[in-house]
This record gives structure tokens, sequence and C-alpha cells, in this order.
């Protein structure tokens, strides 16, 4: 086999960089606005091809750590009307694959388990660009966005207002920013 054909089947390894990278949402609010959020601890292993091909990627989300800028709201969030945290410690993505659909983009799909509730998931990925940094690692980096129906993970706690709309939206959607660092 060509060295050329065999470079894309080696994987490099990437670990995240806690520091530049958020893992964000935002959810209706009353019907008139959105409240954003993001989960603080978490952590991402990702092993991809030179180009990103065949690349598998695993996320794993401490549920605890979730705010909002409200500690009322975060603690009703880590509670069995939503996460229940206590029991359900981890929300977990698995990959299935990552497929470009332009230069730099991706479409990603995979499995994503909340309360233990697995279900599919696609996800838009704009790729950043890679970089050497100062201190000689590489980086990439990714904005991954996206859409769920809380609904489906068992999160169904709902209030309705006196017009009927509902306190919190059932559509979350996702707004990542990731930066990665290819591991020695």
């Amino acid at each position: 086999m060509a060295k050329e054909n065999v470079d894309h089947l080696v994987k490099s390894n990437w670990k995240l960089d806690t520091a530049h990278s958020k893992l964000g949402f935002s959810a209706k609010h009353m019907i008139i606005s959105e409240v954003e959020g993001q989960f603080k601890e978490f952590d991402i292993n990702v092993d991809a091809g030179e180009d990103f091909a065949d690349t598998e990627i695993e996320v794993t989300i401490r549920a605890a750590s979730i705010e909002t800028g409200n500690s009322d709201r975060d603690n009703h969030l880590k509670s069995p009307d939503f996460f229940d945290a206590v029991n359900h410690e981890e929300l977990k993505f698995k990959s299935r694959s990552l497929e470009r659909t332009n230069k730099d983009e991706f479409k990603l799909s995979g499995d994503f388990i909340i309360k233990g509730i697995s279900r599919p998931i696609d996800l838009d990925v704009k790729y950043g660009g890679k970089v050497n940094d100062p201190w000689g690692n590489e980086r990439v980096g990714f904005q991954v966005s996206g859409k769920l129906n809380r609904f489906d993970y068992g999160l169904k706690w709902n209030n309705l207002m006196e017009t009927g709309g509902a306190i919190v939206g059932k559509t979350i959607k996702i707004n990542c920013h990731v930066e990665l660092i290819k591991a020695e």
C-alpha cells in the first residue's frame, strides 16, 4: 500500500482544552425569550484520521455541573424534574459517523444518553481550523450546534402559563465551542 493510502488510516488522539471549550445550550422561557446555560465539567475524547475521516468521538458530561446563572434554576435542573443528577450523574454522547458536507463543515451523528435514555441525534459541525500553538502543540477548533426535544429524554417537567404557553420550551438548542489538542 502506498504511503498516502496508509496515512489516513492512522488515527491521532485529541484531548479537550477545557479552558477554551464550552458546552452550551438554550431553551425558550415563557415563549418570549431564551435562557442560556452550560455544563462546566465535561470531557471529550476524539480519535481521528488526518482529515478527520473515520473519527470516533465520546463525550461525558457531569449533570450536576449545569450552570445557568441562577442557583435556584440550577438546583431545579439538577432535581428529578429534569436531570436527576443524584441518580444519573452523567450525560453521554458516542458518535456513529462524522461526514464532511463541504470543506469546513460536517454532519455528526451519534447517540446521546440522558437519564439512561439513548436517542440518536444529528449535529452540525463547523471546522475552525488547525494551528500550532507557541508551546509546540497542534490544536483544532470546532463549533457544534443542533437541537433536541427534551421530552424524548424524560425531561418532561412543564408548567403552563395562563395564556397556555409553556414556561420551558421542549426544544433545546445546542451550541458548543470545542478546542482540542493533539495528544503526544
